[in-house]
């Protein structure tokens, strides 16, 4: 049996971070069930998340036409597998008793709005402890849930931006930049996952349920948790150096097939380095003669060894590395890396599952490995309100009262749009 089995999961985020998180969640088995307005998340069809605001009447409504043909964007799809899709409208009065009566049910509940939205809708942690005393109930947000810059809407940028992530990036000629995949985002779920399992135990030793919050700030800082708190203790801050930080030229070179990294160049590898690529002239170049002036002449250090690198392939330099006991690796590219590369093979990091429109589709395997209850990729991700007919029928809802509910639009199935 999976760890999570049994666990039911009401999940009204969006974007990407938290519902990262119960997509890990559900991989462990817990049941999750994804609430969407009825017109679907608009990250679903590719739009950031509150963008309806930009557009007219008649642009949304031509944009609401063709959803129905444009297919699910991928990166919507890979943040909500092993979910149940149920279309409803919380604001209207019907909605809302519908979320209520699924609350009584269930172990958690997701959502990052900004702060005071859900409470406004009558769907706060204290408006769900009158029917579930024991509900956790767990909120994201951008900034955190007080102070100046808590009703801005977060994002992974912002929160690079904040954290001084952004400014600790480039160096040399490079200015400051973002990271350019959403770091916080990820690594943001992993710890909304890990939040969620330390108050689920928390509720098995004592019947307790409770709040739980975290914000992309607080994320961001933890992923510089050691050049942080090197400056909180004693006040330094790692000069910028570039693509070889602190170690010139410790990092990345372009070979004539393709990029390699070695950490194998700079200190006391300085002089092998240089002897294994056939360079040791550069030993004693008083340019280059140790660590600081290789800092701040390695402008004119990268214009020598680039040029050289260029001359051989990958495996060519991790032959020669190799015979010198150094090391360098190649820089994979994607297609490379999903080809895929046999210790993704190896590791399970691919996995394949059947979407009804897409049919079979890769997708990321399971970074975490139980030996005795592996978890696993358990459903496609769902179209919209796939699961809505099967949710309610659950909750005691007859024929009738759906399909009324249906036509007042309250509540929306992916079978009434396929029959339309």
């Amino acid at each position: 049996m999976l760890p999570l089995k049994g666990i039911r999961i009401l999940d009204f985020s969006l974007a990407m971070m938290a519902p990262l998180s119960t997509v890990m969640l559900g991989d462990m088995g817990a049941e999750v069930i994804k609430v969407e307005r009825i017109q679907g998340e608009e990250i679903r069809k590719g739009r950031a998340a509150g963008s309806d605001g930009m557009y007219s009447p008649e642009q949304l409504q031509k944009m609401r036409a063709e959803d129905t043909v444009i297919p699910d964007n991928a990166r919507w799809m890979v943040s909500n597998r092993n979910k149940k899709s149920m279309a409803i409208d919380v604001r209207k009065p019907e909605g809302k008793d519908i979320v209520m009566k699924l609350v009584k049910d269930v172990d958690v509940v997701v959502h990052n709005f900004r702060p005071g939205t859900m409470d406004k809708l009558g769907l706060g942690y204290k408006d769900m402890t009158v029917v579930n005393p024991k509900v956790i109930y767990c909120v994201v947000y951008g900034f955190g849930a007080t102070g100046p810059l808590a009703h801005r809407i977060g994002g992974d940028l912002y929160a690079q931006a904040m954290t001084g992530m952004v400014s600790q990036m480039g160096g040399g000629s490079v200015p400051p930049t973002n990271i350019p995949f959403f770091l916080i985002d990820h690594a943001g779920a992993m710890m909304t996952s890990y939040a969620i399992v330390l108050a689920l135990l928390h509720r098995q030793r004592t019947g307790e349920g409770q709040e739980v919050s975290l914000n992309q700030t607080d994320v961001g800082m933890w992923l510089q948790a050691s050049q942080l708190g090197e400056y909180l203790v004693n006040g330094k801050i790692d000069e910028k150096t570039g693509r070889g930080g602190q170690d010139v030229p410790n990092g990345t070179f372009q070979t004539r097939d393709g990029a390699i990294a070695t950490w194998f160049a700079a200190g006391a590898f300085w002089a092998p380095f240089c002897k294994a690529i056939g360079l040791e002239d550069l030993v004693n170049d008083p340019r280059f003669e140790n660590d600081k002036v290789r800092r701040e002449n390695m402008d004119e250090l990268y214009a020598i060894l680039d040029p050289f690198f260029l001359t051989k392939t990958r495996e060519e330099w991790q032959q020669i590395f190799r015979k010198a006991k150094l090391r360098v690796d190649p820089c994979l590219t994607y297609q490379e890396l999903c080809a895929p590369h046999p210790q993704v093979v190896a590791n399970e990091g691919i996995a394949t599952i059947n979407h009804p429109i897409q049919g079979a589709m890769r997708v990321l395997g399971v970074p975490v490995k139980l030996s005795k209850t592996p978890g696993k990729p358990q459903s496609h991700p769902p179209l919209l309100g796939e699961h809505t007919k099967e949710i309610m029928t659950g909750l005691g809802y007859g024929a009738e009262e759906i399909s009324r509910l249906e036509e007042s639009k309250v509540i929306k199935s992916y079978q009434e749009e396929k029959e339309k």
